[in-house]
């Protein structure tokens, strides 16, 4: 059913966007810091009658992908429609986050949640031009029928962390701890920006990820004989928006995995490179050329000076919530 045949459904609002910190954690009493979720970025459109809608970044419905999530306020907001902005996440039998686990197909085997952390709009009011403080007094007032359904991420100022004996730094220790993410600094007094990366989000991660796209894949040997062995990757140049190779990645994945990526790979297959520069023939040989259709996910080392190439990857997994236009070669 189209958006505007579904009665008192808000309309989609493109999510704010947070720009990387270069590694220096912000310390500033005008900040307020919140947990690096590992998931996938989603606005949770709720209409009056309690039905909800979520939408991607690149405004993918996730709707039924994540049946769990239908109708997850209820009537808790006593009629009011809300679009609300968060991260839908899965978690491990410790509570922890766990991208791979949201890779799989289907609720079997996975808990799923959502983890909500601005309030953009509620009732007949937009939230997009009160700032963050005000932002999150709203979200205070919202009670989630079942908790461990949607959860309300927690935000600290600094008084707030030093009222429990902590820093920021004290606080991307307990992240690091909790083996989660990073940190998310925001600007207290910012309002939201629809579609914008703003400096007034600083995002500081514990660890090195970067999305890719998948321009071909080289047969995998031995064990992985008669299936992908490598995925060769891919990122678009800052500069002259060409699309440059980036390397392979061919640890991290599952043998339910590689089937799926297979079975989704094969349709996008072409004759020639998608990459504008050359490849190298040991990496070349034998390739499956692909369009550049398909975005996913790699943690990686460190990249090599010169040419950009990531070293020491291994793969995270899809990013159906990303456009391979705003796939960025890291460091060019």
């Amino acid at each position: 059913m189209p958006d505007d045949a579904r009665p008192g459904m808000p309309a989609a609002i493109e999510p704010m966007l947070a720009t990387p910190d270069g590694g220096v954690l912000r310390d500033d009493p005008a900040c307020a810091y919140e947990f690096k979720w590992d998931g996938y970025r989603a606005v949770l459109r709720i209409a009056p009658s309690g039905e909800t809608m979520l939408t991607s970044r690149n405004n993918n419905d996730f709707t039924p992908r994540f049946p769990e999530l239908a109708g997850a306020f209820g009537t808790a907001l006593g009629g009011r429609a809300a679009v609300l902005d968060g991260e839908i996440v899965a978690l491990d039998e410790h509570g922890r986050p766990d991208f791979g686990l949201l890779q799989q197909p289907g609720p079997g085997g996975r808990t799923i949640a959502y983890f909500v952390f601005d309030a953009l709009s509620l009732g007949r009011e937009s939230l997009l031009e009160a700032s963050y403080d005000e932002r999150r007094e709203v979200l205070a007032g919202l009670e989630p029928p079942d908790p461990r359904l949607v959860a309300i991420t927690p935000s600290y100022t600094h008084a707030e962390l030093a009222a429990q004996d902590l820093t920021p730094a004290g606080l991307l220790e307990v992240a690091r701890k909790m083996l989660l993410e990073g940190l998310v600094v925001k600007t207290r007094a910012s309002r939201y920006h629809p579609g914008r990366r703003s400096p007034e989000w600083l995002k500081h991660p514990l660890v090195q990820t970067t999305e890719v796209i998948v321009g071909g894949w080289r047969p995998g040997r031995g064990r992985r004989e008669g299936t992908i062995g490598a995925l060769l990757l891919g990122g678009y140049d800052r500069e002259t928006g060409e699309l440059r190779y980036l390397g392979d990645v061919g640890t991290g994945f599952t043998d339910a995995a590689l089937h799926a990526l297979q079975e989704q790979l094969t349709p996008l297959e072409r004759r020639a490179s998608p990459f504008a520069d050359e490849v190298p023939r040991e990496r070349a040989r034998g390739a499956r050329w692909l369009s550049p259709e398909t975005v996913g996910e790699v943690v990686y080392r460190r990249l090599t000076p010169g040419d950009g190439r990531l070293r020491h990857t291994a793969w995270r997994g899809l990013r159906p919530d990303r456009r391979p236009a705003e796939v960025r070669a890291p460091g060019r």
